[in-house]
């Protein structure tokens, strides 16, 4: 087996933390360099995913940094820093390729601007060599992507969507990409749930991406391509799916869930970096991710022997934190994209006292959630006037009962401080309307069981994202079974301030997004139901926070899980499960075990080196009691 180094002089990282040192930058120099004449191939794999148009560096909560932020070293990311690192990493490899895993724009104020504008520029000037498709692109509809994709100037690659009903559209996009330079191909594809929870339209339909990929690896092989990379928007739970049901895929890049894998003792760890999984033929995949906002970029050399197999890796995902430099050059560009409206985003709404969390908000009740879902249930309780008869008199809304949001509507939280229209706007960045409507008691209590089991029982859709809520509560079994009911019970507050059981065959009035109303993330059933429509739901969060002024986040036990914590008898502390939920059933088949198999596993490839010849600086031993494998929510909510 042979391996070789980078011969290029290292640039100079000064201040950079140990999450970008030098042995996280480029391989080890002690080792020969072969030729390309005999097959060994030698590549740094840099990788980003779910940016969501963070062009500006942001903050723990993904939103614009205050100077508290910089001051403290919360303040990360920002595409002029991602151009340095970038570009340093290009600088030490003979051989790159920068591969992007989707959901890049939408989600800012620039996007709200410029629809993706300023997202293809930037990517133009980082230099992208090949990208696939976020579910979040399609939040504007297919027409918006038709002005967007002829911007970029690399490809596009997805080889699940159906786009035969959009033959125009489909011309933008190819299955695969091949780099003749370097013999390797990469496959492109998206969770096939894009359809749910993106308003993709009736012209584009999204694939099973197990025998699609499948297909496309054995189309490059029948081709003479025997290095094969799949570029991913599928989450990091399909993505092991997917590399233990297929064979040929060498390395998938992934997106999606916005998983961090790396340093197990790091408060966001899902999993290693790569995580290694065996293939339909006992040959490994390396799957790798990193995070999401920009906050990191992915960084993993690896070597290919003759045969086209992996036989070497190492790196780390790089932290872009304050200390690393942004590019001057793209750094005036964003400046001088941001003057005109920056005086407006600035405005101050009001003050929090302390930080509103967004993390938890997959996971059930947090305080972003609680304060959404009472300013949209504020609104639709809020009298309007309307002129009758040549007189200006007062009409009420209908009574709203419930307000309730999927947790994916709400994409950040907001810092402690003084709250800025751009950190709502960044926080609710789709353009989503409410809508009031009504629902029967029978329809809340369906919904909040699909929800608490993670799909309808009936026609086993599956719910890809709980839910906030307000003027409602509810407790549930995440530990049950999907035989059996998971809600436990579920009340409504009147108009009285009490709370009575939810009655099946009562009319509840309620609020919630057109999104939701149209299918969106499985959450109701779509059908034909009279409506009304609200403000925006970014107006209507500005204008709660403003008519307030000073907001602080609380929490009062709206959503409960009672599932059972076992204690681990000799620590007496709750025993965490096997697997975290959402894992494919075939890792749990493949590894008995659970993760402590997974994980040793793991471990005994990098023992007999078929891994990393040595740990970066920012890799420690993996510990089981740091490992991923902690309580999680029911279902393995995706963003």
């Amino acid at each position: 087996m042979r391996f070789f180094s980078q011969t290029n002089s290292l640039p100079r990282l000064s201040k950079l933390s140990l999450v970008i040192s030098l042995s996280a930058i480029a391989a080890t120099t002690s080792l020969a360099l072969p030729s390309k004449s005999d097959g060994w191939l030698n590549l740094t794999v840099i990788h980003t995913n779910d940016v969501h148009s963070r062009v500006d560096p942001a903050n723990d909560f993904g939103v614009s940094c205050t100077a508290q932020d910089i001051e403290q070293g919360h303040c990360y990311g920002g595409t002029a820093r991602h151009k340095t690192v970038i570009d340093r990493l290009r600088q030490a490899s003979k051989n790159s390729l920068l591969l992007d895993g989707g959901d890049e724009f939408q989600g800012t104020l620039f996007y709200t601007y410029y629809r993706g504008n300023v997202t293809a520029q930037v990517m133009n000037e980082l230099g992208y060599d090949v990208g696939t498709i976020g579910n979040h692109e399609w939040d504007n509809g297919p027409e918006n992507l038709g002005r967007y994709w002829p911007k970029l100037k690399f490809p596009i690659v997805c080889a699940n969507v159906d786009f035969s009903k959009n033959p125009e559209l489909g011309k933008l996009v190819k299955p695969y990409h091949i780099f003749e330079d370097l013999g390797v191909g990469v496959i492109g594809y998206i969770t096939n749930t894009t359809g749910d929870i993106s308003n993709a339209g009736p012209s584009v339909s999204f694939t099973d991406p197990i025998p699609a990929v499948q297909k496309y690896v054995d189309e490059l092989e029948a081709k003479g391509i025997k290095r094969i990379l799949a570029v991913s928007h599928n989450g990091y739970g399909p993505d092991m799916e997917l590399a233990a049901k297929t064979h040929g895929v060498d390395l998938i890049v992934g997106g999606h869930s916005h998983s961090y894998l790396g340093d197990p003792k790091n408060p966001l760890y899902e999993g290693p970096y790569p995580t290694i999984i065996q293939n339909l033929k006992g040959e490994n995949t390396l799957i790798v991710q990193a995070f999401c906002w920009g906050r990191y970029i992915g960084h993993l050399d690896v070597v290919f022997n003759p045969e086209g197999k992996i036989v070497h890796w190492e790196g780390a995902p790089i932290l872009v934190e304050n200390s690393i430099p942004a590019d001057p050059k793209l750094l005036k560009e964003i400046d001088g994209w941001r003057h005109e409206f920056e005086e407006w985003g600035q405005t101050v709404l009001g003050v929090a006292t302390e930080p509103f969390d967004q993390a938890t908000c997959k996971q059930g009740e947090c305080s972003m959630g609680d304060l959404v879902a009472d300013a949209m249930l504020d609104i639709a309780r809020t009298p309007i006037l309307t002129a009758q008869n040549g007189d200006d008199t007062e009409s009420k809304r209908p009574w709203t009962d419930i307000a309730f949001i999927n947790s994916g509507g709400i994409r950040s939280g907001l810092p402690a401080g003084n709250i800025t229209i751009e950190m709502v706007m960044t926080t609710s960045p789709f353009g989503n309307g409410l809508i009031q409507t009504q629902l029967t008691g029978v329809e809340i209590l369906n919904m909040l069981e699909a929800v608490s089991a993670g799909r309808y029982k009936d026609s086993q859709k599956q719910v890809t994202s709980n839910i906030q809520i307000s003027g409602l509560r509810y407790t549930y079994d995440s530990s049950r079974p999907l035989t059996e009911t998971h809600l436990i019970e579920a009340e409504i507050q009147d108009y009285d301030g009490t709370w009575a059981a939810i009655k099946p065959r009562r009319t509840y009035g309620v609020v919630t997004l057109d999104f939701i109303m149209t299918g969106g993330d499985n959450i109701l059933e779509k059908k034909s139901r009279k409506e009304i429509k609200l403000e925006l739901l970014d107006k209507v969060l500005m204008d709660y926070i403003e008519n307030r002024g000073r907001i602080t986040p609380y929490k009062d036990g709206r959503i409960k899980d009672i599932a059972p914590k076992s204690l681990d008898t000799e620590t007496l502390e709750p025993r965490r499960s096997p697997w975290r939920i959402g894992t494919p059933e075939h890792l749990k088949s493949q590894y008995p075990g659970g993760i402590e198999e997974m994980l040793a596993h793991y471990q005994r490839l990098r023992q007999a080196g078929v891994g990393s010849r040595q740990q970066s600086a920012v890799e420690t031993e993996v510990s089981l009691d740091e490992s991923f494998e902690r309580d999680e929510p029911q279902q393995d909510v995706m963003a």
